[in-house]
């Protein structure tokens, strides 16, 4: 890796960064993933990419948005490919880096958005002990954003509570069906109490629960990955596209 290359980028890239490569545009675009081999003077080589979603081929000479999830932000630039090596470990050259742009402002852009869930206690730290009968709760978020949401609560949830989510359009969204989220705060807006919550990903789950309480969680819990995080940050940019579109942001 040369290190001209890299200090001419807005953001560092490094090799084994995964990276996301958009095709096309609209409810076709095609969706692919990748990690980052090398970055030399001509650009940057990458792994043969996997495909996501979309109708949209990824071909030689194909126009592509690579976008990258970093702990402050979204990042994009729009690249050109070229096939360096066939077969199943092929690699390709991104070339025409630059227009480097900060998708996000901040860490997790928050949006307005009201979407029907049910919640249930899961825990209680520290000396709580995992529920074995989750009591279902009907609720609604106020707003949304990848890192988490606010929703409406009662009494009865804690700061620090650990509980398990169903959001309804979960599909939609790109994310399990249950996550597992952390109780961050509690606030009061028109007599009615609201919780943020801070969704958990897969590698801070054993840092709530013990050992054996892991195994007895939802299957569904373990796979909100770093991945499926970067695919919430685009729906929630994708959300606010939209709202600003009718006028609203």
């Amino acid at each position: 890796m040369t290190e001209t290359a890299t200090q001419s980028m807005d953001f560092p890239l490094n090799i084994w960064d995964k990276i996301e490569l958009l095709v096309g545009q609209g409810d076709e675009q095609g969706i692919y993933v990748s990690r980052i081999e090398d970055i030399n003077h001509d650009g940057i080589v990458i792994v043969k990419p996997d495909f996501v979603s979309g109708n949209k081929l990824l071909t030689a000479n194909s126009l592509v948005y690579v976008q990258f999830l970093k702990p402050d932000a979204l990042y994009r630039f729009s690249a050109k490919i070229r096939v360096l090596s066939n077969g199943p470990n092929g690699l390709i050259q991104l070339h025409s880096l630059g227009g480097m742009e900060r998708v996000q402002r901040r860490q997790f852009v928050r949006v307005d958005m009201h979407l029907e869930l049910k919640y249930a206690l899961l825990k209680r730290p520290p000396s709580g002990i995992l529920a074995e009968n989750l009591s279902w709760h009907t609720s609604y978020t106020s707003n949304v954003s990848s890192g988490g949401l606010l929703m409406k609560v009662n009494d009865e949830i804690k700061k620090g509570d650990l509980l398990l989510i169903k959001i309804g359009k979960y599909e939609e969204m790109g994310i399990p069906r249950l996550l597992a989220a952390i109780s961050r705060r509690i606030i009061t807006m028109d007599k009615f109490l609201y919780v943020g919550v801070e969704f958990m990903l897969d590698r801070k789950i054993s840092k709530y629960f013990a050992t054996g309480e892991v195994e007895l969680l939802p299957p569904q819990v373990k796979k909100f990955t770093i991945t499926v995080q970067s695919h919430l940050v685009k729906y929630i940019f994708n959300q606010q596209i939209m709202e600003r579109q009718k006028g609203l942001l």
